[in-house]
């Protein structure tokens, strides 16, 4: 009896297992045809006896889902994921030889139109799907331009370990995109067309097509790739690892003005302050006669506390350029912060003779203070008559250094 009932299942099995096959291979011809309600309505069929199948038949399933979930719909992020997912699927059954052929030619469909949706994504902030879409047309091209893409995307959608990767991924690549352009003028139309090589553009004006001929090199995305890997880095607490990219760029492109700008501020971001110092440093060796370099360099110092090396640049500023007012400014305030400490230890002292010798060191130590920053707040006031708060402390200091040592100084000289 159990024989007759297992031979029963066995037919039954197997009349299932050839109708679920009829039915799949219907729902192909229907998409090849584009009917893709009658497609549909076939693979219902067939997936109603799903469990009876074998794994070749299973995997055939999924793969007819996939085409006809790429040939019905228009793609986008969405689209393409369902796709995926149905290909998936299919590779965790018995793939055989034509259906992997099969598998093959989706998956360059879908990569095909990769960036393209990709782009959409991006436009409609959609970030995560763009950044997805460009990593898949990375795979198919091996283009970098895509990774980048991707980077950029991730970085958007705040997903910042994959943005991290990515970046990270292109600076070892040594990706730059800065390429070398030979331009020449159209003389018929006058417009700038870039040639493939050098001698095809001398070719072109020899002949006197052309003319104007150029040499442009193309703007370099490492500062680009720097910026974001900065950027990645501070949520993801990987700063260390950030600045020794940062540092093998530098390494690589010592006397690089435009690229030891832009890391200026990466390492100022990082809270790297000796790699920021070492910097301005080397851009001033690079451009010794640019103030800008060392005021920006005396307000990093001042602001991380190292009050001497500000003084020096805030000097080294005005040495280059003597009018240069908000160095000035900024020197006096820097040169007054030890006045109040002063003065706070004078107000506390008491009534003794140890007391007393205190205070005229103090008072002494005062005056020569108000003496060296007396010519900037002479100029400051000079060129900025309207600046009251300056005119003020100069009248004060003025007050204090003729009252204690019977010395009245111009304010006009």
């Amino acid at each position: 009896m159990k024989r007759i009932i297992l031979i029963a299942v066995l037919l039954i099995t197997i009349t299932s297992v050839k109708a679920q096959k009829k039915e799949i291979e219907k729902a192909r011809k229907e998409i090849q045809a584009r009917n893709f309600v009658r497609a549909t309505s076939y693979l219902s069929q067939a997936k109603r006896i799903f469990a009876a199948a074998d794994n070749e038949t299973r995997a055939e399933y999924y793969v007819v889902d996939a085409e006809l979930k790429l040939a019905e719909k228009s793609l986008d992020a969405k689209q393409i994921e369902l796709i995926s997912q149905s290909l998936s699927r299919a590779n965790n059954y018995e793939v055989t030889s034509s259906l992997k052929v099969r598998i093959s030619q989706i998956n360059l469909k879908i990569k095909g139109f990769s960036a393209t949706i990709a782009a959409s994504e991006f436009a409609n902030k959609n970030y995560s799907n763009a950044a997805k879409l460009y990593k898949t047309a990375f795979q198919s091209s091996q283009d970098n331009s895509h990774l980048l893409k991707a980077a950029r995307s991730h970085l958007l959608a705040k997903e910042y370990n994959d943005a991290f990767k990515s970046y990270n991924n292109l600076f070892i690549k040594g990706y730059t995109n800065a390429k070398t352009q030979y331009v020449a003028t159209n003389v018929t139309s006058n417009k700038k067309e870039a040639f493939s090589s050098k001698a095809i553009r001398d070719d072109a004006i020899t002949e006197g097509l052309y003319k104007n001929p150029e040499t442009i090199t193309t703007k370099s995305k490492l500062p680009e790739i720097l910026r974001g890997i900065t950027a990645a880095s501070i949520p993801l607490n990987k700063k260390h690892e950030a600045v020794a990219i940062i540092d093998k760029a530098v390494a690589k492109m010592p006397e690089n003005k435009m690229l030891l700008n832009q890391v200026s501020h990466l390492y100022k971001k990082l809270e790297a302050h000796d790699k920021y110092n070492a910097v301005l440093d080397q851009l001033i060796k690079v451009s010794p006669n640019d103030p800008s370099l060392y005021y920006n360099s005396a307000v990093y110092s001042a602001q991380n506390n190292d009050h001497e090396r500000a003084k020096k640049y805030y000097k080294k500023a005005l040495g280059v350029d003597p009018n240069y007012i908000n160095a000035k400014i900024n020197l006096s305030m820097l040169i007054l912060e030890k006045d109040k400490v002063i003065n706070d230890e004078m107000n506390d002292l008491g009534e003794s003779e140890t007391d007393y010798a205190r205070y005229e060191k103090l008072k002494q130590k005062r005056i020569n203070l108000y003496y060296e920053v007396l010519p900037y707040l002479k100029s400051i006031v000079k060129s900025q008559p309207q600046n009251e708060g300056f005119a003020k402390k100069l009248q004060n200091i003025n007050s204090f250094i003729s009252k204690d040592t019977k010395l009245t100084i111009s304010q006009e000289n």
